[in-house]
């Protein structure tokens, strides 16, 4: 098994995911220090939501808060999971919402692909007739209009639930202090927003400083692991100047294995 001593893991996750990506980089030497950039909101349920929701043939979650939130949303009204029909299909973007499906136990689609991005999930011969189906997209507030219009072109009446929002966290002072001073800093963004909003917080604690170190030029030098190449490709347009390396699949485990590339790289 690959080491990983010497890599300082800054881990932008949302707190309520960071736990066991920490201990998994942990498990394996590396240090990792928990700094979110991201806090999520939980939004609410759309009305008759129970009824509606048994309507759906086919349900596509695009993350593990999707996952999360409704459940807990349900939870809330009554109802000890949501009431899938008797036909009803779920779908993932992303190998971490995959397994928090699998962990859920529901009524999963048995699909053979390596990457669950929505290209590759549209291109599935379970998605390419949907003329008379009705389907959901369970989200956030934001992302690519890719996935319902796919669905819609596959011939899909396509609705889609925002029931949570993602908001800037605030800078872990501390943390991104100890990060600044490591051997080989290594920075973790799941998605453009959780860069965006890490970016924003350095730069604003630049502004307060009255002796500002530039951190975020600094910041920009440093290796990151991010989790699509859509990702890559708009850091490196906005200036990001360090090494990248993509998640060779969407989950902690994907991170650990970008880890154990940067370590062997270095």
């Amino acid at each position: 098994m690959t080491k990983l001593d010497g890599l300082t893991l800054l881990n932008t996750r949302p707190e309520h995911q960071a736990a066991h990506l920490t201990r998994l980089a942990e498990s394996v030497g590396a240090t990792v220090l928990t700094c979110p950039s991201i806090e999520i909101e939980t939004l609410s349920l759309p009305a008759e939501a129970v009824t509606r929701f048994q309507r759906f043939d086919k349900i596509v979650f695009v993350s593990r808060n999707a996952v999360a939130v409704l459940n807990d949303l349900f939870q809330a009204v009554g109802q000890a999971s949501p009431p899938f029909g008797e036909s009803a299909q779920c779908f993932a973007i992303g190998q971490a919402t995959q397994q928090a499906l699998q962990a859920q136990g529901w009524p999963l689609a048995a699909l053979d692909i390596d990457r669950f991005v929505s290209e590759d999930l549209l291109a599935t011969e379970a998605l390419q007739d949907l003329q008379g189906q009705r389907c959901l997209i369970v989200k956030g507030e934001g992302g690519r209009p890719t996935l319902k219009a796919g669905l819609e072109n596959a011939g899909a009446d396509v609705e889609e639930w925002l029931i949570y929002r993602r908001r800037p966290a605030a800078l872990c002072a501390q943390a991104w202090s100890i990060f600044q001073s490591a051997a080989h800093p290594v920075v973790l963004a799941s998605s453009l927003q959780a860069w965006s909003n890490l970016v924003a917080m350095v730069t604003e604690t630049d502004s307060r400083e009255t002796h500002p170190k530039n951190a975020q030029a600094w910041l920009f030098l440093q290796d990151i692991i991010v989790f699509s190449e859509r990702i890559e490709n708009a850091i490196r347009e906005q200036g990001w100047r360090g090494r990248i390396f993509v998640v060779p699949q969407q989950s902690d485990d994907g991170v650990l294995s970008a880890l154990k590339q940067i370590s062997m790289q270095s």
